[in-house]
């Protein structure tokens, strides 16, 4: 199915293009070798063998490397990898934290704990590996963790501290570390502060703002707007202390979530949480970008059911993986976009798979 969609203001038409679902092929045993490593998943479900785990799964054969359990009733729901370590969100429970765990052994090396209702939701990274951050989305604050000791700092976003009316849902690094960039999606903003020091630079209203994308020489930042159904774009200033004024819709997209962009920042994309399990594939170096959606699970009845988790997306840009949850066999989908964005291998991982990261 093709169709055109009207961007905001005087922008182009986006071109909207169905991918095409194939078997299992020989191109898996390319996609295994290209991406010879470890691919880390959080499990958020009750499924009683994979309830409050997480699982690291050699990306050649989609065995297990590691099984960690983390505490019971944390629900974790998203990981990061940095400095040789994972950076685990145990949500619920009656002591929310940030577990840390070895990725080499998969031993868990320590928590920080945070208060109860806090809510450690999405983390992130920075591109050196230096700051990891996590959204507290019982909250209006964002935990930044040095890796090299593990040391934390909070920092409150709200000017008027103590009224906790924000939410933050996610918290995205410039490439240099000195800007973090937040989306509180109660109160609809976008908010940058320094990660290190907690100061204040500007913020921004942009309504349902779920989640962020920031390119490289820090001038563009996609936004997420769930539960407006668009994708926005923020152009910064090189200063920026200097706050931007306005944002434009550019994509109309069904619930969009998460955002990857490629190294080469030629490719973007999108998890869906429209059902069933599904991810848009942006072309950004394209004009107008094209737009390509794939279905993650597998295409059955049974499978209608499904919602897409978060994913991550190579940084050559030829590869994606995406967690999915529901249906009979939720899991891992290896998309290769080079190949008609074909799911070239399905890895199982019965519950609720959500968080998903790639090592070496």
């Amino acid at each position: 199915m093709r169709t055109r969609a009207l961007w905001a203001g005087a922008l182009p038409t986006i071109a909207l293009a169905a991918a095409v679902i194939g078997p299992l092929t020989a191109s898996t045993r390319e996609a295994q070798e290209e991406l010879n490593g470890t691919i880390w998943v959080a499990n958020r479900g009750t499924a009683p063998a994979t309830a409050d785990t997480i699982r690291a799964f050699d990306t050649r054969t989609g065995d297990v490397a590691h099984d960690v359990h983390m505490n019971p009733g944390s629900m974790p729901g998203d990981l990061a990898v940095a400095n040789g370590k994972v950076y685990v969100s145990e949500e619920r429970g009656p002591a929310p934290a940030v577990a840390i765990v070895d990725a080499g052994t998969g031993d868990i090396l320590g928590r920080i704990f945070t208060d109860p209702n806090s809510r450690p939701h999405h983390v992130h990274a920075s591109a050196g590996g230096n700051l990891v951050a996590v959204g507290l989305y019982g909250t209006d604050d964002v935990l930044v963790i040095d890796t090299q000791d593990d040391t934390s700092m909070r920092w409150d976003t709200d000017t008027a501290q103590g009224h906790e009316s924000g939410r933050i849902h996610a918290a995205v690094f410039s490439n240099d570390e000195s800007t973090l960039y937040l989306a509180s999606d109660t109160t609809g903003e976008v908010v940058a502060i320094d990660p290190r020091t907690g100061f204040f630079f500007w913020r921004l209203a942009v309504p349902a703002a779920h989640e962020l994308a920031v390119t490289h020489d820090q001038r563009t930042l996609f936004v997420t707007r769930r539960t407006q159904n668009q994708v926005a774009v923020i152009q910064l200033d090189p200063d920026v202390a200097s706050a931007p004024t306005v944002y434009h819709d550019v994509l109309a997209l069904g619930l969009p979530d998460t955002l990857r962009l490629s190294a080469n920042e030629k490719l973007l994309t999108v998890g869906l949480r429209t059902m069933p399990a599904q991810l848009a594939v942006v072309h950004v170096d394209t004009w107008p970008f094209v737009v390509e959606i794939v279905r993650l699970s597998l295409n059955a009845p049974s499978e209608a059911l499904t919602t897409g988790g978060h994913q991550w997306t190579a940084p050559s840009g030829r590869y994606t993986l995406a967690s999915w949850e529901g249906g009979a066999h939720p899991g891992i989908a290896i998309i290769d976009h080079q190949n008609d964005n074909t799911v070239v291998r399905r890895i199982e991982y019965p519950g609720r798979p959500h968080g998903v990261e790639h090592t070496p």
